[in-house]
């Protein structure tokens, strides 16, 4: 199973496009558990990744929502501007 998740901005260059695919035995995993998998696959994108907000069928999720394989996640990383 292969979770697909769109990611943006400056994660979008760390990571090697805008839509990764990450493997997984897990059909769903809380927000948190994601993050820690992307972390472990991506480490130097950890830090930024436990930062950024996810979204699960448009919505934003908290750390406790599961999310599916079956779901459209997207990773947005924190912006700043002024």
């Amino acid at each position: 199973m292969n979770y697909h998740i769109q990611v943006f901005a400056g994660l979008a260059e760390q990571m090697g496009g805008p839509i990764i695919m990450v493997p997984t035995e897990q059909e769903t995993m809380t927000v948190a558990a994601l993050k820690d998998l992307l972390s472990e696959c991506f480490p130097e994108s950890a830090a930024q990744l436990q930062g950024s907000f996810v979204a699960r069928n448009q919505a934003y999720a908290a750390p406790e929502d599961l999310v599916s394989i079956y779901d459209e996640i997207a990773i947005i990383p924190p912006v700043s501007g002024g």
